[in-house]
């Protein structure tokens, strides 16, 4: 494990100083204030853990089952926009990792790698995370693609009924293809590493869109890419034509309340990420790890449960498990890691998450991450 480098924070810090301020902003910012990032943070920390010793424990187990498939480890990628901008070729590495590892990888539709090219690196852990824009043709043709590249679970994001006021971005004024400032040539200038990378792989696009783009740069457009984004007619009718659509599992992400978590039981997902987008859509949403309990009152046991936004350690995937979720994922996490070490970022931070759930699975005396409950979440229970 590199020197200094032995958490994900750590990880953030070395990544600011090599990735250009507007790109870090749009990776690290939020909605508004940005309080919900900092509640996220909040939630896991305020949850302690209740320790038991006098135990064996020669060994403990991390790996989980998920839709018939044992996944090596107990934390996933989420899906995240733009990698490839925040640093060159960030959705390979990444896919790469997770295939070597065995982790999920949740490719995003305004990523900025093709559907077919990811699933050709990772066919059996890559995820497709989909948008639902308004013109329905687009969401069913990415579907269709999902499906002819093997792909076999499905993740429909729910949570972007219009685009959110970040206002990072706003006062970096962001947007693609970049508005070229003295400040921007300075900074850019200043980052050899990432502009090198750049150079050298071309200017990030949305793969996945440029097809149904209409705007001159074919591909480079932020704001067309916003548009396709957002869903504001995606309702109960839509989803359930998307359930019939996809033959393998379907998992909807963004889900913060009970009611909202049993429409989409009610469709015939399969399972749901309970998420608020990392803190990016709503300053004023619940944390995820606040919202997990009360969903989980509502949802029938076969719904799988899984779980991001905020999660920076192993302590906070225990947590996750001890309170009832299935399975956790996160996006800036890996991000940080691609940022501050490139093609060995990803690896490095699943070292991290592994190494530090071993030892707190040893602390706590849990033999096996898939029998983690509320036994295990102080104060203990009588």
């Amino acid at each position: 494990m590199p020197k200094k480098l032995l958490t994900i924070e750590d990880l953030r810090f070395a990544a600011k100083k090599r990735i250009p301020k507007l790109a870090f902003d749009y990776l690290s910012g939020g909605a508004g204030e940005e309080k919900n990032i900092y509640r996220n943070r909040a939630s896991f920390d305020n949850i302690l853990l209740c320790p038991e010793y006098i135990i064996s424990l020669p060994d403990r187990e991390q790996k989980v089952k998920i839709f018939d498939h044992i996944y090596n480890g107990p934390i996933g990628i989420s899906p995240m926009g733009l990698a490839n901008l925040i640093w060159p070729k960030a959705d390979t590495i990444l896919a790469k990792a997770a295939k070597k590892r065995n982790i999920p990888y949740i490719l995003s539709a305004v990523g900025t790698s093709s559907i077919e090219e990811i699933a050709d690196i990772a066919p059996n852990n890559t995820w497709f995370q989909l948008y639902v824009p308004q013109e329905e043709h687009i969401c069913f043709e990415l579907i269709l693609r999902a499906k002819q590249s093997g792909i076999k679970v499905l993740v429909v994001t729910v949570d972007v009924p219009y685009p959110s006021k970040r206002l990072r971005d706003w006062r970096n004024d962001f947007s693609l293809p970049f508005k070229i400032k003295p400040s921007l040539i300075f900074d850019v200038l200043s980052k050899p590493q990432w502009l090198t990378g750049t150079l050298k792989n071309g200017t990030p696009r949305f793969k996945n869109l440029i097809p149904y783009m209409k705007d001159a740069f074919k591909g480079k457009s932020l704001s067309a890419a916003q548009i396709l984004q957002a869903s504001p007619n995606l309702d109960k009718a839509l989803l359930k034509r998307i359930r019939d659509e996809w033959d393998g599992p379907l998992v909807v992400k963004g889900i913060l309340s009970p009611k909202t978590a049993l429409v989409a039981e009610s469709c015939g997902v399969d399972g749901i990420i309970i998420s608020n987008h990392g803190g990016r859509q709503l300053n004023s949403a619940p944390s995820s790890i606040e919202a997990l309990p009360y969903i989980l009152e509502v949802l029938q046991p076969k719904t799988k449960t899984f779980i991001d936004s905020g999660i920076r350690g192993g302590e906070d995937v225990i947590k996750a498990f001890a309170m009832g979720a299935h399975y956790t994922f996160s996006g800036r996490s890996f991000m940080f890691g691609v940022g501050a070490l490139g093609p060995l970022g990803g690896e490095h931070v699943l070292d991290i998450f592994a190494d530090e759930i071993d030892r707190i699975l040893a602390q706590i005396g849990c033999p096996d991450i898939n029998v983690l409950d509320q036994k295990f979440i102080w104060p203990p229970i009588k």
